[in-house]
């Protein structure tokens, strides 16, 4: 493939590209509120037509749809497409520009990027990725590879039906050799950060209620004078979360919690060794707006003590009245929303059996325990795999240095298609950045700078790390299921 006029062809047409990533950003598909989700998954599916697509579907499941395609290159190789159309909810959020308008805003250092729900966490990259795929065609030029697009829309709400569709199109997936992940992997400073694996999660909720209890309030909140003589269910929530964690919330003593948690390999240690060299906390703190790390850990023990530990989260907590001015209330039922993130080798089967039985040994048989969405595992990949090793050359090429985690703090589904029963190497990210996904003003660097890649450098780097997998040598697809 003729890069060169690929190039080209995406620096002659990034106003047509910009208005392509602002068209599918300004059509809603917030899966919370099952807002806008068949009518995106529907210009999906237009998309994949118009990109030369031989098969394309709107796949249906028990939940929201997953958008199917098939672009046959007669390459070689075949490349799974993981993509998710599904973003979070804005409603209360104060954003410098709507966040379903899409617009262009200056925001320094980088120049013009679009402001939108979706900008970075993914419909961005998402839509840059096609645009990059369409100027291949446009150049005259074919596809390095074969693709199978797998658009979900649920990723915001646990990828709870992704497991059915992987199930059911097994067989038109077990012929891909990898899998690839758009995205924008620079952070404000210009360095890409790469990462090899996720963690997986469990998110739940647990509820104390005057009705469960058998104490406090049964029905409705009732006037706070009544705490003189009546139980509170928000205290006794409070005192049996305190049995979960050490006092400082940072150890979890649930028995056997930490039974399966495997410790770093060989490859992970060199790995860590290596980003410990050049990894920059500041700007990580700058990113999340922390003044510092548990423990005040810095270097080699800060990451691993990131990368490496399971967590207990408490997301929010809610009960009474939390309105404007004083309501005096003793509330008669308090949830708590939690998460869990798991590190290998722990199963999310694990977890809520575990929570459930350490809060009945506490006492707390009342305080219900709700699962709210499947969960999934963690998933990671070998540095030593061909696409990661193309991706790698391709941020040299741009003149990036990466730096190369074994996985990140974050979590996706890909152990659908990285464990059985795939066996798929993956890879995500791309040149170019974003930032406050799950956020007000979100956003997704259009112009860049000379540190930080604008949309047409993410693009280019689509087309390059395709081209560059394209010639690595791969190993035969049966040896994938060694492993």
């Amino acid at each position: 493939m003729n890069l060169e006029k690929v190039y080209a062809h995406i620096d002659a047409n990034v106003d047509s590209h910009i208005a392509k990533v602002q068209e599918l950003l300004r059509q809603p598909s917030i899966s919370a509120e099952n807002r806008g989700i068949q009518e995106c998954a529907q210009l999906l599916e237009k998309y994949f037509r118009e990109l030369g697509c031989g098969t394309t579907e709107i796949a249906r499941t028990d939940g929201n749809p997953v958008v199917y395609g098939e672009y046959d290159a007669g390459a070689k190789k075949t490349v799974i497409v993981y993509m998710m159309y599904d973003t979070q909810p804005v409603v209360g959020e104060n954003w410098i520009s709507s966040p379903l308008e899409a617009n262009l805003v200056d925001i320094p250092p980088f120049g013009k990027c679009i402001v939108a729900r979706g900008a970075i966490n993914t419909k961005g990259p998402l839509r840059a990725f096609l645009n990059a795929m369409e100027s291949i065609k446009a150049a005259g030029e074919e596809l390095p590879v074969n693709l199978k697009f797998v658009a979900e829309g649920e990723e915001e709400l646990g990828s709870v039906h992704l497991p059915q569709f992987v199930q059911r199109y097994k067989e038109k997936l077990e012929d891909a050799d990898a899998v690839f992940f758009p995205g924008a992997a620079q952070d404000q400073k210009g360095t890409v950060r790469m990462s090899l694996g996720y963690k997986g999660i469990v998110y739940f909720e647990l509820e104390c209620s005057g009705k469960l209890w058998g104490k406090g309030p049964m029905e409705y909140d009732v006037h706070s004078s009544n705490k003189a003589w009546v139980d509170s269910p928000v205290w006794r929530m409070i005192h049996a979360l305190s049995t979960m964690t050490s006092k400082d919330g940072n150890k979890i003593l649930i028995d056997r919690w930490y039974e399966n948690v495997k410790p770093p390999s060989k490859e992970d240690l060199q790995l860590v060794n290596k980003l410990a060299k050049t990894f920059d906390e500041e700007t990580v703190k700058e990113m999340i707006k922390v003044e510092r790390f548990i423990g005040n850990l810095h270097g080699k023990k800060l990451l691993l003590k990131y990368l490496y530990s399971t967590t207990l989260n408490v997301d929010g907590i809610w009960g009474g009245y939390t309105g404007p001015g004083t309501k005096t209330v003793l509330p008669y039922k308090v949830t708590v929303k939690m998460d869990v993130r798991l590190v290998p080798n722990q199963k999310p089967s694990e977890v809520l059996p575990r929570i459930r039985k350490h809060l009945d040994k506490m006492g707390y048989r009342d305080i219900l325990v709700r699962q709210l969405e499947a969960g999934y595992s963690w998933a990671k990949t070998s540095v030593k795999e061909p696409l990661v090793q193309a991706a790698i050359g391709v941020y040299r090429s741009f003149g990036c240095k990466p730096e190369v985690s074994p996985h990140m703090g974050g979590s996706a589904p890909l152990y659908l298609f990285n464990r059985g029963p795939l066996y798929l190497p993956f890879v995500g990210g791309g040149l170019g950045h974003g930032g406050k996904a799950h956020s007000p003003n979100e956003y997704f660097v259009i112009e860049g700078n000379e540190k930080v890649g604008g949309l047409t450098a993410c693009e280019k780097s689509y087309v390059a790390i395709l081209d560059a997998y394209a010639k690595t040598e791969e190993k035969h697809r049966a040896a994938r299921k060694q492993r």
